[in-house]
C-alpha cells in the first residue's frame, strides 16, 4: 500500500470508528428510554405478584411440607382449555404454595383444583363428577381443595 493511500484511509478509518462508537451510544440511549417508558406503563403486579396474592389466603389451608394433587380445565374430559395457560397456571401455583409440591393428578388425599370460571353455575359440579372428587375447601370461583371420592 503506498503512502498516499495510507494517508487517504487514516481519515475514513477514524471516521468510520466514531460513526460507529456514534451509533452504539444512540441505540443504548434509544433502548434505556424505551425501557423506561414501558416500566411507566405497567400498572399494578406483574404476573407473579398477582398469583402470589390470589392464593396467599389458601396457602394455611395446606400442610405445611408434602406433595399434594393438582387438577386443572386439562384434566376435564371435553374442557376447553388454553395449554400454555395451564402449565403457567400450574408454575405459578407450585411457587404460591412451595414448599407443598403440586403434583398433577388426584392420587392425593388434598388436591388443589384450579378451574376457569365459565360462568356456569353447574361446571364445579360437573368437574367433581367427572373427576371423582368432592370440594373439601371452597376458595373463590376458580381455586378450591378437593378430595377424592373415587378410590
Amino acid at each position: 500500500m503506498s503512502a498516499t493511500s495510507q494517508k487517504i484511509l487514516k481519515p475514513l478509518r477514524l471516521a468510520a470508528a466514531i460513526l460507529l462508537a456514534g451509533l452504539c451510544v444512540y441505540s443504548a440511549v434509544n433502548g434505556y428510554q424505551t425501557a423506561a417508558q414501558a416500566s411507566g406503563e405497567i400498572s399494578g403486579d406483574d404476573m407473579v405478584s398477582a398469583w402470589d396474592k390470589r392464593l396467599r389466603k389458601i396457602r394455611p389451608l395446606l400442610p405445611e411440607s408434602g406433595v399434594i394433587g393438582y387438577l386443572a380445565d386439562w384434566d376435564v374430559p371435553g374442557g376447553t382449555f388454553g395449554s400454555s395457560d395451564q402449565e403457567v397456571e400450574f408454575l405459578l401455583a407450585q411457587y404460591t404454595v412451595a414448599p407443598v409440591v403440586l403434583e398433577r393428578g388426584k392420587d392425593y388425599p388434598i388436591i388443589l383444583g384450579n378451574f376457569g370460571d365459565d360462568g356456569n353455575p353447574d361446571k364445579l359440579q360437573k368437574v367433581q363428577d367427572s373427576l371423582g372428587i368432592q370440594l373439601t375447601q371452597p376458595y373463590s370461583n376458580e381455586i378450591n381443595i378437593f378430595e377424592v371420592t373415587d378410590k
